[in-house]
């Protein structure tokens, strides 16, 4: 859902980044059946909403970020691509940002230089690579990058405060690691991209902000 406050206008973009998060904490089961499980299936009906001349790319990030899918009019790739989509250790929020911002760069390189454009950040624990949110290559220092670009960024909050996963040490049980959701830095990463700030803790409340981005010509 939006939260009151933050810009949200379903503008008939020329481009669109996913940008999904698939580090460990992405296997809460706060959202059922688990956070990355929502998130590809609010995914895919995203992509089979949009017009069908806007292009979609998918990006995923861990430790490190991964062009799954550059921007394509293709949704078959894309709902592929998020249909494979992994969970790895680590969260580098900044470095999924700028990879995002220089896939849509990148049609210009080509002479495809996009109108309207725009990042959906769908993501649940806070970043951790690098430590500072306003660390070099950090979400805070991305974000301003976006907004220099005209890019904003549509900043999804998947989870609650109770979501945690399970950890197997090398000797013992299964040891439970709380990953709660992280409103706070969305929040100030849609403000500085110029974008706008969701929360959703349900697959349906998910499939809604996501129906909000989007635009029926």
């Amino acid at each position: 859902m939006a939260v009151p406050g933050s810009k949200s206008v379903a503008v008939c973009d020329d481009v669109v980044v996913l940008l999904i998060q698939v580090s460990l904490g992405m296997a809460a089961t706060d959202v059922a059946p688990t956070r990355l499980d929502a998130a590809q299936r609010a995914g895919k009906a995203f992509a089979d909403s949009l017009p069908p001349k806007t292009q979609l790319g998918l990006i995923s990030f861990s430790a490190t970020a991964v062009t799954q899918v550059a921007p394509t009019t293709d949704r078959g790739s894309v709902k592929t691509a998020l249909d494979r989509l992994m969970l790895n250790a680590g969260n580098a929020t900044g470095e999924g940002i700028l990879t995002a911002v220089q896939a849509i760069d990148a049609l210009r390189d080509i002479g495809l230089a996009p109108g309207s454009k725009r990042i959906i950040l769908v993501q649940g624990s806070r970043q951790s690579v690098p430590a500072g949110l306003d660390d070099p290559r950090g979400a805070y220092p991305a974000a301003r990058e976006a907004n220099l670009r005209h890019i904003p960024i549509s900043a999804i909050a998947l989870g609650t405060a109770q979501g945690k996963i399970e950890i197997e040490p090398d000797n013992g049980g299964p040891t439970p690691v709380p990953v709660p959701v992280d409103q706070t830095s969305l929040r100030e990463i849609a403000k500085l991209s110029g974008g706008s700030f969701h929360t959703a803790t349900n697959l349906a409340e998910l499939t809604g902000a996501f129906a909000e981005l989007t635009c029926h010509r």
